[in-house]
C-alpha cells in the first residue's frame, strides 16, 4: 500500500546532541507535460494543465508518433547555500487511463519503460513551455528509474540526493527535474500524477534533509572504520530494513532506534548479520539506528528516514 503524505511544506528541526538536521517536504512549484503528436501540429502547444507527469512514446492517432516528456520544479531557495544534502527522496504516484485512446493514455505504465530523471539546467515557465521550447537538461548524476512491474505502480522515495545536491551547489543552472524515456520509440511510457491531480495525496512530493553530516560508520576497538548500511534508508512504519556492516561484530549486539530528540523508541538484541529490523509505529521523521556492543560501547550510527 502506498504511503500517504500531505503535499504541503513541513519544516522540522531535528537533533540537539551530536547533529542538527532540517527536513522539508515540498510540493512542485511548476510542472508541465512537453509533448507533440504527429499530424496534429502540437509541438508548440503548452500542456501545463495536464493531470499527468509522464514520459511516453506511442503510435499517433493518425499515424506517426505521440511523444511526451515531463518537467517539474521545486522551490529550494529556503535551503541555505552550501548546505550538505543528507537525503532527498521524490515520490511519484502512478496514474491510470488519461487523455484520448492510445497505448499509454489508456493503461498508464506500459512497455520497456526505463526512464531517467535529469537536472534541468535552463530556465522555463510552466505556462509557456512547449516541446519545441523545452529546457535543456544534463546527464550529470542522472537517476535511472527501473521498468514498471504493473500499469499503475507508484515510485516511492526515489533517491535524488546527488541531483538535489547539484541543485543547491549550482542554483543558477538548476531548474528542476526532466523525466524522459531512455528509449523514445513506441510503445512505452511511465505515467504519474502531476501537481494538478484531483486527489491531493497523489501529487508529487520531494523530501529533502540537510544539515550536519551524519556520523555514518562503525569503529572497532582498534580504530578501523567499517561501513554500516541500512537498506532501504527511507521507509515507512511496519516495513523491514536490513542492517548490513562490512564486518562481523561480536554478537549479541544491541540495535536501537532513536528519535530526533534522543529518545529510544525501540531496542533489540541481534545475534546474526545481516539483521532485519522491523520499523515500529512511529511518526514521520529522521531517526538514528545505533549499534552498541555488549558492554554498552557505541559502535556506530546510521540515519533512517521514516515517512
Amino acid at each position: 500500500m502506498r504511503q500517504t503524505i500531505a503535499p504541503v511544506l513541513a519544516l522540522m528541526l531535528f537533533g540537539t546532541q551530536a547533529h542538527a538536521q532540517t527536513s522539508v517536504l515540498l510540493s512542485p512549484t511548476e510542472d508541465a507535460s512537453l509533448g507533440y503528436h504527429d499530424n496534429f501540429n502540437s509541438a508548440n502547444t503548452n500542456y501545463n494543465s495536464t493531470i499527468h507527469y509522464s514520459a511516453f512514446a506511442q503510435p499517433g492517432a493518425q499515424g506517426g508518433v505521440n511523444k511526451a516528456r515531463g518537467a517539474m520544479d521545486f522551490d529550494l531557495t529556503n535551503i541555505p547555500a552550501g548546505s550538505t544534502i543528507l537525503g532527498a527522496f521524490l515520490t511519484l504516484s502512478g496514474i491510470g487511463p488519461f487523455g484520448s485512446p492510445g497505448a499509454v493514455s489508456t493503461v498508464g505504465h506500459v512497455g520497456p519503460n526505463e526512464c531517467t530523471l535529469r537536472r534541468i539546467n535552463s530556465a522555463w515557465a510552466d505556462n509557456t513551455v512547449t516541446w519545441n521550447s523545452q529546457p535543456t537538461s544534463t546527464t550529470q548524476n542522472e537517476v535511472l528509474l527501473d521498468p514498471s512491474t504493473y500499469a499503475t505502480e507508484n515510485y516511492l522515495n526515489i533517491n535524488v540526493t546527488t541531483l538535489v545536491q547539484d541543485m543547491i551547489d549550482d542554483p543558477a543552472n538548476s531548474h528542476g527535474f526532466m523525466l524522459q524515456l531512455v528509449n523514445e520509440t513506441t510503445s512505452r511510457g511511465l505515467a504519474f500524477h502531476s501537481s494538478l491531480a484531483p486527489d491531493a495525496d497523489k501529487r508529487p512530493v520531494l523530501l529533502v534533509i540537510y544539515g550536519d553530516c551524519w556520523g555514518e560508520g562503525i569503529a572497532d576497538p582498534g580504530g578501523e572504520e567499517h561501513a554500516f548500511t541500512i537498506s532501504p534508508n527511507s521507509t515507512s512504519p511496519g516495513a523491514t530494513v536490513r542492517l548490513d556492516p562490512d564486518f562481523a561484530p561480536n554478537t549479541p549486539c544491541e540495535v536501537s532506534l532513536i528519535d530526533a530528540i534522543g529518545q529510544t523508541v525501540k531496542t533489540e538484541q541481534m545475534r546474526q548479520w545481516p539483521y532485519d529490523l522491523i520499523v515500529p509505529a512511529v511518526a514521520q521523521g529522521i531517526y538514528t539506528v545505533r549499534l552498541a556492543s555488549r558492554d554498552g560501547n557505541v559502535l556506530g550510527t546510521a540515519p533512517l528516514v521514516v515517512r
